[in-house]
């Protein structure tokens, strides 16, 4: 109970709001974790639903580790996406979306409280945006996804030669495709070589 009253009471320092922030990337590490067990177990089709598993444990690792306001932005989008998609589930009206109406309210509540507190963190901190870091940093960051993206396809293509393997799996596909959007926001994160000298934001001296 006093974690719930902390999680909505009002923010009046940083060190509280990157504790809230901290907390609620660890909320959908849990989140992630659960879903996963109800979709392999329950559901036993995991691989119909693992990009949502893996879309929430990379949200929950970018709050971690960074800051980004556009993250928790991004993260609001998806999960009213996601509680759209169930309740039409839920009322018979379409199919193909998650049957957990709670927990995908739970993470509609969970996001925007995480992005009113994310807003609020860079309020209290009196960040500066540094745009020319921003530039580099998503240079880099798409620059290697590439390689690695492009050293996934080449590796998968040689490996089927290889085998023999006439036909590609549509899963194998999938993780090909998608490896390049997600190695490219986890390529973003603050605590890479190249990432610890050009933050993307600067923090004032003498917060307000």
């Amino acid at each position: 109970m006093n974690l719930l009253k902390r999680f909505i009471a009002k923010i009046e320092s940083p060190e509280e709001a990157e504790f809230l922030l901290n907390f609620s990337s660890y909320i959908l590490f849990l989140i992630g974790f659960l879903q996963s067990i109800l979709f392999f177990f329950l559901l036993g089709s995991f691989r119909n639903f693992y990009m949502d598993v893996l879309l929430i444990f990379i949200f929950g690792i970018v709050i971690r580790f960074s800051r980004s306001r556009v993250s928790v932005i991004l993260l609001c989008i998806y999960s009213l996406i996601i509680l759209a998609g169930t309740t039409l589930t839920w009322f018979g009206i379409a199919a193909g979306g998650g049957n957990n109406i709670f927990l995908a309210l739970l993470l509609l509540l969970l996001s925007v409280r995480t992005a009113q507190v994310s807003f609020q963190f860079h309020k209290l901190t009196d960040t500066k945006l540094v745009w020319k870091n921003i530039l580099i940093r998503h240079l880099i960051a798409i620059g290697f996804a590439f390689i690695l993206s492009s050293s996934l396809f080449i590796s998968f293509i040689m490996i089927s030669k290889f085998l023999g393997i006439t036909e590609m799996s549509s899963l194998y596909g999938e993780i090909i495709f998608e490896s390049l959007p997600i190695s490219y926001i986890l390529l973003l994160l603050p605590g890479l070589p190249w990432a610890k000298k050009r933050r993307m934001y600067t923090i004032s001296e003498n917060p307000s």
